[in-house]
Parts: structure tokens; C-alpha cells; sequence
């Protein structure tokens, strides 16, 4: 099975990777009830699509069951059993992934994830090519940027105001395994397929540990880059996308 479900178990086998991963299961009655029963929080994922379309959130709470769907106001429902039956509705019969739900770290009270850019060089070979913090929109429970109605900050920015409370060591410490993170995972990736250009976004819990979300490959987006005040990453990736197409 390709798409979500087909590069998590891919990634699954790497040991270097595996521990990243959020529990993860194919869409189903049984697999839904139990993960949100062991979890308290899952998202529903469509298997295929991507950039956060057809997101679902579904939480537990005091007296119920609460479910959004990308942005906007959230239904509440009285029982696992009936949330369970609009999801079921909702999935209209097309392959879905359930997955565990990382209490991801906040910048003023939104959530945030990291895209990290890796690319091929002029000699094809992977090059960390910058990072940044995309924070999740109002009321939004994604973090894509066009979709959801959020914004861009520099990483430094970002971890300094949240997992890393102003401590430059563990800053650093942290940009330090998002870049180990992201070569280990092009390595891997090779033995998938053949690809110039990844972005690969993860989330780090307010403990300060990693989780991979997703690997966005063959046309993640430069734009994302371009939104940051300081041109000087975006500068960069499309230096290097030059420089591949040139190579000899």
C-alpha cells in the first residue's frame, strides 16, 4: 500500500528512524477505538493526500468526545461510539491512517512543526539546506501554512520560545538532531526512490523529543522559505536548485 501507510512501515525498518515515528495504524473501526482509547488524541489522516487536506482531530474530554476537521469550530460528541460513527461516514470509504497525536510545542499558545529542506547538490549529493518553524493557524489544527491560516518563524525563534526557553545549548542541541535526523532519513529514502529535493517536517513534543510527521518529496515548497524576513535560506535553496539542474 502506497502513500502514508506505505513509507511508515518503510521508515519503520530503520532503526535510526523508527523511534521517531508515532504509533500509526491503518483506518478501521477496531484500530480507531483503540488508539483513542490508549492515546486520548489521534488525527485521521487520508492516505494520499497531502498539505493537510482531509485532516481530522478527534480528543477526549471530560464528558465527551470533541472532533475537527482541519480549522474552524469543533462537534462534540456524547460517546466514543458515535464519534467512531462520523468518522467512519467521514472517511467515505477511502483508505485512511490513524495515528497517535504529539502534544506539540507552543509559540503563544500555537502549536508549531519544522520543515527542514534537504537537497541534491551540483556533485547530487544531499545537503542540509535550512529549517524553519511553521506555527499552526487560529483554531486550526494543522500546521501547513497556506491552508491553515498560519505563519512562518526562524527556528531559532521558535525553539527559544518554547522547548528551549532562551537556553542556546539546548537550541543548538536540537537543530543539531533535526539535521542528523534529516540526512539518516534521505539515506534512507534512496532505497525508495529517486528524488532531488525533500522537506521533511517534524514535530518536537514539549519535552523537547522529536517526532516525524511527514517527507514531502519532489516539489516541497521553496515559498515557505521566502516568507521569512531574512532571505538568506531561501537565497540558498534556490542557489542549490540551480546547481543541480546544471550538474554535469
Amino acid at each position: 500500500m502506497p502513500g502514508k501507510w506505505g513509507l511508515h512501515t518503510f521508515y519503520q525498518k530503520d532503526s535510526r528512524i523508527a523511534p521517531m515515528l508515532p504509533e500509526t495504524k491503518r483506518y478501521g473501526k477496531s484500530a480507531f477505538q483503540d488508539m483513542l482509547s490508549r492515546y486520548g488524541s489521534v488525527y485521521v489522516k487520508p492516505n494520499m493526500a497531502h498539505m493537510g487536506k482531509g485532516i481530522m482531530k478527534v480528543w477526549k474530554e471530560d464528558g465527551g468526545y470533541r472532533m475537527l476537521r482541519v480549522k474552524g469550530k469543533p462537534r462534540t460528541f456524547a460517546t466514543a461510539e458515535s464519534v467512531c460513527g462520523h468518522v467512519l461516514t467521514a472517511v467515505k470509504g477511502k483508505a485512511h491512517i490513524v495515528q497517535q497525536a504529539i502534544p506539540l510545542a507552543e509559540v503563544n499558545g500555537r502549536s508549531y512543526d519544522i520543515r527542514v529542506m534537504m537537497m541534491r547538490d551540483g556533485r547530487n549529493k544531499w545537503r542540509y539546506s535550512g529549517m524553519l518553524a511553521k506555527v499552526a493557524g487560529s483554531s486550526s489544527i494543522i500546521t501547513n501554512v497556506r491552508r491553515g491560516g498560519g505563519y512562518v518563524l526562524p527556528i531559532g525563534q521558535a525553539l527559544s520560545r518554547s522547548v528551549a526557553k532562551g537556553k542556546q545549548d539546548e537550541q543548538k542541541k536540537l537543530e543539531k538532531e533535526l539535521v542528523d535526523a534529516s540526512y539518516a532519513i534521505c539515506d534512507r529514502f534512496n532505497k525508495y526512490k529517486y528524488s532531488s529535493q525533500i522537506g521533511i517536517d517534524y514535530g518536537v513534543d514539549r519535552d523537547g523529543k522529536l517526532w516525524l510527521i511527514e517527507v514531502n518529496f519532489d516539489y516541497p515548497s521553496h515559498a515557505l522559505f521566502a516568507r521569512l524576513r531574512d532571505k538568506t535560506l531561501y537565497r540558498l535553496i534556490k542557489r542549490r536548485r540551480r546547481d543541480y539542474k546544471n550538474r554535469r
